[in-house]
């Protein structure tokens, strides 16, 4: 029998009442739990029957922001502002030319030059620490490192500041009291080259609020935050053109094309490879082989973004395939502008990457497909562009089109709500606040608020090191049973390596 599922109250369930998705389509929020669900983080984990940010609890909790002495990223952000020729942050416009001047690959993961400024100035934001029950360490090493791209005379050499840093956490006594464990700090690199004094701090004390659960580099480098479920997944930061000047995106009946993928087709993972032949049996598709590394400087690459962002507006659906992590910046992008995404990947991979989970149903917003990789024939591709063609297509029911513009609406809604870190900081802010406030409670580093599902079962799946492997808590070492029912444990080292080659090429320490 199907599990209970979580479906949508009245926008992305495409299948009649007690119908099952076919291949190769699924509902992310059907876990396989024993409720139907995927355990906590799994998107659907609560069943989305409460308040989220409007409940009233968590509005009265306080947070601390540590952002004085070696915490302080202003002089950073001045730094970072003249080494890539971008206007003050006094300026009236200082992000217009962000895209001109930093490259995709660096924007997208620059939260923190929006969230501090969104923390500082936050009305839940405390200056006593004893009504606080967060607190945020202001220090953030990816600002760190482009501030230190060039000279500069307002920030030290990276060593010595981290372990400034490092030995005020030390001797603070709030630290101290629960050893860190309701602290954190954001980690907005894709690699980990923090300072080792400082990184030993790190790994065994805050929570680290990064983009992939699944990053081998940062589980090799820091384990005991996996291996205590100390990992928040938090959203990329989309375009300049897309979010800071934004447009309003014609509705589904006025848009020209019907699909939409912009992006390298010949990325390592996620079978990109098959986006052309896919294409030709899509009618009214635009897919552009687009790769930023061929473009070389950032202002080379700018009118691209513009063009793809007008392309991203025009278009009812878009792919976003899995790539070298299970969510791409293709997935906001495809929100702010009321393309619908279609995100394919491994379900319990989606499930867990997939950005604040407990705020949002994402079932609500976007379809989900197995692993392009999974469709490994002709009539694999057939099955998708069949299921794309009867959502988006020509001959798509007036039901279909309806539901798609309820998406496309409900996306924007969310986008705006939860990710626009141009437009609205402060509602990203709360929104990781949120997340942080609910990860503490499922840890019992803070007492139950009452607002959504706890217990000893959830509670366990966290502290308890490999309890559950579905939770993406664990690096319990697998166990290997051989043909005559001997068990084999492996190693660290050697578990590690079994990831590494069942994730397939990824960049390693």
């Amino acid at each position: 029998p199907e599990p209970k599922s979580l479906r949508p109250k009245d926008a992305a369930d495409i299948f009649p009442p007690g119908g099952k998705p076919s291949f190769p389509v699924f509902r992310v929020n059907d876990g396989d739990g024993p409720d139907g669900r995927w355990p906590f983080p799994g998107t659907g984990w609560n069943g989305y029957d409460y308040k989220g940010l409007e409940d009233s609890k968590f509005q009265k909790m306080k947070f601390y922001l540590y952002d004085d002495g070696p915490f302080d990223m202003r002089p950073a952000e001045d730094c970072m502002r003249k080494n890539y020729h971008l206007p003050s942050k006094e300026d009236p416009h200082p992000f217009d030319i962000l895209d001109v001047y930093v490259r995709i690959n660096q924007r997208e993961y620059l939260t923190e030059l929006f969230l501090l400024p969104a923390f500082r100035n936050h009305p839940m934001r405390t200056m006593d620490k004893e009504k606080a029950s967060i607190f945020i360490i202001g220090y953030a090493h990816g600002l760190a490192k482009m501030a230190l791209d060039r000279p500069c005379e307002a920030v030290r050499d990276l060593e010595t500041w981290e372990n400034q840093v490092e030995a005020v956490l030390s001797g603070d006594k709030y630290y101290q009291r629960n050893k860190g464990a309701d602290f954190f700090f954001l980690h907005s690199r894709y690699k980990w080259d923090i300072t080792p004094k400082y990184s030993r701090l790190l790994d065994n004390g805050p929570i680290i609020t990064t983009f992939d659960r699944y990053s081998i580099p940062l589980i090799t480098a820091v384990p005991n935050l996996w291996k205590k479920g100390k990992v928040m997944i938090g959203p990329y930061v989309s375009s300049v053109a897309l979010d800071l000047w934004y447009q309003k995106p014609p509705p589904v009946e006025e848009k020209n094309i019907r699909y939409l993928f912009r992006g390298n087709m010949n990325r390592r993972n996620g079978g990109r490879n098959k986006l052309p032949t896919l294409a030709t049996m899509l009618p009214g598709s635009d897919f552009a082989d687009v790769d930023f590394w061929r473009s070389g400087k950032a202002k080379n690459f700018a009118p691209i973004l513009n063009s793809s962002a007008d392309a991203f507006r025009h278009s009812n659906v878009c792919l976003s395939p899995e790539g070298d992590t299970p969510t791409s910046l293709r997935l906001f992008e495809s929100l702010v502008s009321g393309c619908v995404p279609i995100i394919t990947g491994k379900p319990d991979q989606i499930a867990r990457t997939i950005p604040f989970p407990s705020l949002i149903n994402w079932d609500e917003v976007a379809f989900f497909i197995k692993p392009l990789t999974n469709l490994d024939n002709q009539e694999g591709l057939k099955k998708l562009a069949f299921f794309l063609e009867e959502i988006a297509g020509p001959g798509a029911s007036p039901e279909q089109r309806e539901r798609l513009e309820r998406m496309r609406q409900k996306g924007i809604e969310v986008y705006d709500k939860h990710f626009s870190f141009f437009r609205n900081p402060e509602g990203v802010a709360t929104s990781y606040l949120f997340e942080i406030w609910v990860l503490l409670q499922q840890m019992t580093v803070l007492p139950p608020s009452g607002s959504f599902p706890t217990g000893a079962q959830v509670a366990q799946s966290i502290k308890g090191v490999g309890v559950d492997s579905r939770s993406g808590y664990s690096l319990r070492p697998p166990r290997c049973t051989e043909a005559a029912g001997g068990v084999v444990e492996f190693g660290k080292p050697e578990w590690l390596l079994l990831v590494g080659a069942h994730l397939g090429p990824r960049l390693w320490p």
